[in-house]
């Protein structure tokens, strides 16, 4: 009986330590101030689109604000010089095709050095990107791969990496039209001058490719910067809950504190239909 009460004894004080310590933490967590986010693209065979936005606190919801009434201008290093209009709120756009306009002649070539003006606010943020030479896009395939008794289809990504040049590459997957959210990137450091087949893994949120779903592949060859740019992005993409580090902002190419990028590249798309 003395024991069922020094037990007891030592119980009720556990609980009421354990009470005791448990205290209301009111965490007080600084918002930065606002930046300017760019997402700017010159390309040797599409519509040239500049889009400028805002950033929001983290605790806010995913909607960033359009800012409108910028300045936006893009510069070579021949002298050319290209103004954009804003066709829809933050969305900046020259052309229907630089390459099938006279006037444009210049912009969106190989080889050439870009260089992005914007003027948000009396401050103005400039970046530079060369355009590397297009590499073709050879073909994809089907890979069906099997892990654990299950069947995940991937698409297989086929092209010959010049010897000539250092290459960069960044992969945009779309699936019956919607962009996935994976980063597909790489470098040509270990297959320089080699014919490249390389798997493009899909998986989100327990989606697969399936049968009948139409998957077009977009190959840009990036310069080193952007690269930089989207490689950073997609370590920080591959941590999960509970593991990784901390994200933070990717290191932009863009002047004055702005995030995003300006990518002048080269595209090749091809597309296939999972069967």
């Amino acid at each position: 009986m003395r024991t069922q009460h020094i037990y007891s004894f030592f119980l009720l004080a556990a609980v009421i330590s354990f009470s005791s310590c448990e205290k209301v933490i009111d965490v007080k967590l600084d918002s930065s101030a606002n930046q300017v986010v760019i997402e700017a693209n010159v390309t040797n065979d599409a519509v040239q689109t500049i889009k400028i936005s805002q950033s929001v606190p983290y605790t806010d919801s995913n909607v960033y604000p359009a800012v409108t009434g910028a300045e936006v201008r893009v510069t070579d290093d021949t002298g050319g010089s290209w103004t954009f209009f804003e066709t829809q709120p933050g969305i900046y756009t020259f052309g229907s095709s630089f390459k099938q306009r006279d006037f444009s002649v210049g912009l969106g070539q190989p080889g050439r050095t870009y260089t992005l003006h914007v003027s948000v606010n009396d401050v103005t943020y400039t970046a530079m990107s060369t355009m590397p030479k297009p590499v073709p896009l050879d073909s994809l395939s089907l890979d069906i791969i099997t892990f654990g008794g299950d069947e995940n289809k991937q698409v297989r990504i086929h092209f010959k990496d010049p010897e000539d040049q250092v290459n960069q590459y960044l992969y945009i997957m779309k699936i019956n039209g919607v962009q996935a959210k994976s980063i597909f990137v790489d470098n040509d450091r270990l297959t320089n001058g080699n014919d490249v087949s390389s798997v493009l893994f899909y998986f989100s949120d327990n989606e697969k490719l399936k049968t009948g779903d139409e998957v077009e592949i977009e190959m840009q060859s990036i310069d080193k910067n952007v690269f930089t740019y989207w490689f950073t992005l997609s370590q920080q993409t591959q941590n999960g809950p509970g593991g990784g580090v901390t994200p933070g902002n990717p290191p932009s190419n863009i002047s004055n504190n702005a995030l995003g990028y300006f990518s002048a590249h080269t595209t090749e798309t091809k597309r296939l239909t999972i069967e």
